[in-house]
């Protein structure tokens, strides 16, 4: 059976408004392909076309968010395009050693990260500012570390990439948690782009299903990414909690 014996109408309307909630909620607080990603193998589709569908999908609603972001003057250019070089190094180096390497050390140690994450996010005052602070490390030696580091993980695992990045924004760079989730959208991007070139080497991407969600990416994407504008962290902190905290409790009932 090809993965075109899945294309119906019905399949794709239902994916297309799947993408917009995913969209909404990336755009905010990363973590769309929990609801993405679930839904299209809910629906019947291979999971491994499923995750390079879902890359594609992801992507073109990460873009959205990143030209709204840059549109509006709400990105440090410099720091962007820094940090996205040293994230694409590090997801090449990341997807190669994947197709070589075991999952099962980050399959074990990623949930109790995640946890770690969670539980600072809920408790930590630092979290609940809506205005910069000082910054921990230099931003040069940050893009550097972190855009390999994180990187890496991305193109090599994958899952909670995004908190990650809002996770070292806020503590190491300093910035509110408004401006760390928007400056994690392109770092987000970078190392999904990566990721899925591979996927589409190996034919394991559906472009129809992945465009028609991409457009439902798009319009959740939009709304998104102009409710973080209005109201800051008054909604990003909530959603950021409640996503990190389904993605640590799937990871621990997956993985452990």
């Amino acid at each position: 059976m090809t993965v075109f014996a899945f294309l119906s109408e019905h399949l794709l309307i239902t994916l297309f408004v799947v993408a917009i909630f995913a969209g909404f909620i990336d755009a905010i607080s990363g973590g769309g392909g929990l609801i993405s990603l679930p839904a299209m193998l809910l629906l019947g589709i291979p999971p491994s076309i499923a995750l390079g569908t879902n890359r594609l999908q992801a992507s073109i609603g990460e873009a959205t968010s990143f030209a709204t972001y840059l549109r509006h003057g709400q990105l440090d250019r410099e720091l962007v395009i820094g940090g996205m070089l040293f994230t694409a190094l590090g997801a090449l180096a990341g997807t190669g050693v994947a197709l070589i390497a075991s999952h099962a050390l980050l399959d074990t140690l990623i949930p109790f990260l995640m946890l770690a994450i969670l539980l600072y996010t809920l408790f930590s005052k630092q979290l609940r500012r809506d205005l910069p602070a000082r910054k921990v490390m230099p931003t040069p030696v940050y893009l550097v570390a972190f855009g390999l580091l994180i990187g890496f993980y991305n193109g090599f695992f994958g899952p909670g990439t995004g908190a990650l990045w809002v996770f070292s924004l806020l503590i190491l760079q300093g910035m509110s948690i408004k401006h760390a989730s928007m400056t994690s959208k392109p770092l987000n991007l970078t190392g999904n782009v990566v990721s899925l070139a591979f996927f589409m080497a190996a034919g394991s991407v559906n472009y129809a299903i992945g465009l028609a969600m991409g457009a439902g990416q798009i319009l959740g994407a939009y709304l998104g990414s102009h409710l973080v504008m209005r109201n800051g962290s008054a909604v990003v902190r909530p959603l950021f909690i409640v996503v990190t905290g389904i993605m640590t409790a799937r990871m621990f009932y997956q993985n452990l």
